[in-house]
């Protein structure tokens, strides 16, 4: 292929990128419609959705990145006609580009975000002791909320007050029971356990999701489904539920409800964003009603509460919990998942386990049997399944695919060009 043909097979390529975009007459309407699903599958924990939407959204918005995407594609098919990156780095000897570099970024977010909500189990295990749950869960929302009213106002959501009412009461009092219940299994069942819990909430989700009609049910979700409930089951050891010795049911249920309470609310929030598509205020207001009731319901407590009695450790746990995890990981967590695959950050979940369990041993002294070590497994393996499902069914998957198929097409004609001299 001479020079000519190649810079021509580039132009066209630049000018199908730059048509495709200009030819989209509602293009804001794109954009809005794209930068509302991120941040619905970002709050909801589902990354499945956002693996490269922010890169459509922008496109849709300008055609800058579009052409200097299919500039690169292109040098990617005719051998590597484009300069190296500027900014390209030595590391042990070895060049890795900037792309290469944000990988390592994302990860460590995902890494950082999963080890700050292991140490909010187990830093949270001790100090309940001398907060109990009702308070210690009304402090940390109380340290969280300002962060979360920034976050809605900069998104800048306007919802009728009507809606507004008739949807954050309910939203409010799943998120609520949720929070709540996070420091009760605690205090009950210890950090471990209520770690390990934490990976079927995707699966929850998808679950309610497909009740409501959000989304299908296909048969490796289904199977994703049954083996995180034979995983969790294992985990938990719940079939020793009816053994003297064996795990409190109470305790049972207290630690699958709260992944649940959580999961009812992000499906809500799936209803609610289809009309008025703002999840961080929708977040907020149901962050508040839950705030407003869990203060309500811990009024005997605080009349009882001697807050000059409470170690500085244990108030150091309520502020981690508030700003370390409420703000810090959940930010991490948002951030990172906008930019890696859709599976990963649903792999990550297992991570927290991990962190949770040597923590917990070190600070704690609990110890984690075999068996549930292999229940933890199985139900990762259920969510990674879910997850994987879950992938196929999105826009990502099939954007994925479409380019699988169009750079196909490019290196057989590069083939094709390359036999006529």
């Amino acid at each position: 292929m001479t020079s000519e043909e190649v810079t021509g097979r580039k132009g066209a390529r630049v000018r199908r990128a730059r048509g495709g975009v200009a030819s989209d007459s509602n293009a804001s309407n794109a954009v809005e419609k794209r930068t509302f699903e991120i941040l619905r599958a970002r709050e909801s924990n589902d990354a499945d959705a956002v693996t490269r939407m922010e890169w459509t959204r922008d496109d849709s918005a300008r055609g800058g990145d579009a052409v200097e995407r299919a500039m690169g594609t292109e040098a990617s098919t005719t051998g590597s006609m484009m300069e190296p990156d500027a900014h390209d780095w030595k590391r042990s000897g070895r060049t890795v580009s900037t792309h290469a570099r944000g990988h390592i970024v994302n990860h460590a977010a995902l890494w950082a975000a999963q080890m700050i909500w292991a140490s909010m189990h187990v830093f949270s295990n001790r100090a309940l002791s001398s907060v109990p749950p009702t308070a210690f869960c009304a402090f940390r929302l109380a340290l969280g909320l300002p962060f979360l009213a920034y976050s809605a106002r900069r998104e800048g959501g306007r919802v009728p007050l009507g809606p507004l009412v008739r949807w954050s009461i309910p939203m409010g009092v799943a998120i609520g029971c949720a929070y709540l219940l996070v420091f009760v299994a605690n205090e009950c069942s210890g950090a471990t356990l209520v770690a390990s819990v934490q990976p079927i909430m995707p699966v929850s989700v998808a679950l309610m999701s497909s009740a409501l009609g959000l989304e299908p049910m296909g048969r490796m979700k289904a199977l994703g489904v049954l083996v995180t409930t034979v995983g969790t089951i294992t985990a938990l050891r719940a079939y020793e539920v009816f053994q003297a010795d064996g795990m409190n049911f109470v305790d049972a249920v207290c630690l699958l409800s709260q992944t649940n309470s959580y999961a009812c609310y992000v499906a809500m929030l799936g209803l609610t964003t289809k009309r008025y598509p703002y999840p961080l205020l929708w977040l907020f207001t149901a962050t508040l009603v839950a705030e407003i009731g869990i203060t309500l319901i811990g009024i005997p407590t605080f009349r009882s509460f001697d807050a000059r009695s409470v170690p500085a450790s244990a108030w150091g746990a309520v502020v981690f919990a508030g700003i370390g995890s409420s703000v810090i990981a959940h930010s991490l967590n948002s951030w990172a998942i906008a930019r890696v695959k859709g599976v990963l950050p649903t792999v990550y979940s297992g991570v927290q386990v991990i962190f949770t369990i040597i923590l917990a041993s070190i600070f704690l002294d609990e110890r984690f049997s075999w068996d549930r070590g292999v229940g933890v497994g199985v139900t990762i393996l259920g969510v990674l399944l879910v997850a994987k499902a879950k992938y196929r069914e999105s826009y990502d998957a099939r954007l994925e695919t479409n380019n699988s198929h169009e750079h196909e097409h490019e290196h057989e004609a590069h083939d094709d060009d390359s036999h006529h001299p």
